[in-house]
C-alpha cells in the first residue's frame, strides 16, 4: 500500500465511472454510480480488467473477492478509499 496516493470519494468515484464506461463502449454520464453495476453487463472478464486498472492506478492490492461484493460504483469506491487510507 502506497500512503502517499491521496484521492477524494468524488475523483475516484468519476475515475471509476469513466474506466468502466470505457469498458462498455458507453457515455460516461450513462452510468449512474448508485445502479448495480450487473446491471450494466459487467461480467468476470470486465471486473478483472477494471480492478487491474484500479491496482495500477491507486497502487494497492486490491482482493478481487472483497472487490464483486460491492455491488455498485458508490460501493466499490467506498471500499477502495478504505484500501488507500
Amino acid at each position: 500500500m502506497n500512503g502517499s496516493v491521496t484521492i477524494s470519494h468524488d475523483e475516484l468515484q468519476a475515475w471509476l465511472v469513466d474506466r468502466i464506461a470505457f469498458y462498455l463502449d458507453r457515455p460516461p454520464e450513462n452510468i449512474d454510480p448508485t445502479v448495480e453495476l450487473a446491471r450494466y453487463g459487467i461480467d468476470s472478464v470486465y471486473a478483472i480488467s477494471i480492478i487491474s486498472d484500479i491496482e495500477d492506478h491507486l497502487q494497492v492490492e486490491v482482493d478481487v473477492a472483497e472487490a464483486r461484493k460491492r455491488e455498485t460504483v458508490t460501493a466499490l469506491t467506498d471500499y477502495l478509499l478504505e484500501l488507500t487510507g
